[in-house]
């Protein structure tokens, strides 16, 4: 600067390149810490959601119904939160989508691999478009999520999420 306060010099490439960085970085830390689904959180709420778990092993199905029976709790995968229990198993067996002589598709059973549906009861905050679990995942309808507990460690697909009305 000189001593009138203007600025010697001329405006280059790497200007408008650190500007655009500092705005990108601006845009990045609004996304992620202003979104809804943290701004709009609710108070602490209990919910269900249901989960599929496909083409496991006996081995796998015995360890989810071990988890239910005693009542173990679910947990993160470093075991340090609280992510609520198991409260139903249903079971099916498996099947996988095939091709026939004809060319026509369908659903062809696969030996010895089954098809769990598990039900979780569980405590975490509810925001205007999803529930939040206490270790921050949001469950919705279609996401992957993993299961841990003293017995498994497995995952499945969200197939429903219900909030408990007391």
């Amino acid at each position: 600067m000189n001593k009138d306060g203007k600025i010697k010099g001329k405006f280059n490439i790497i200007d408008a390149l650190v500007l655009l960085l500092i705005i990108a970085t601006a845009v990045g830390i609004f996304a992620r810490y202003g979104s809804r689904i943290t701004a709009a959180v609710k108070s602490d709420e209990e919910f269900v959601y249901e989960i599929r778990v496909q083409s496991v092993r006996q081995y796998t199905i015995d360890a989810l119904m071990e988890t239910m029976n005693t009542k173990s709790r679910m947990s993160d995968k470093k075991a340090t939160v609280d992510l609520g229990e198991i409260t139903d198993v249903r079971v099916e067996d498996a099947t996988i989508l095939s091709e026939k002589a004809d060319g026509t598709m369908t659903y062809a059973p696969q030996e010895d691999r089954y098809t769990a549906y598990v039900t979780i009861k569980t405590r975490g905050k509810e925001s205007d478009n999803s529930y939040i679990t206490a270790d921050s995942e949001e469950l919705s309808v279609g996401r992957q999520t993993e299961i841990y507990s003293k017995y498994v460690h497995t995952s499945g697909e969200i197939l429903r999420v219900e909030k408990i009305e007391n």
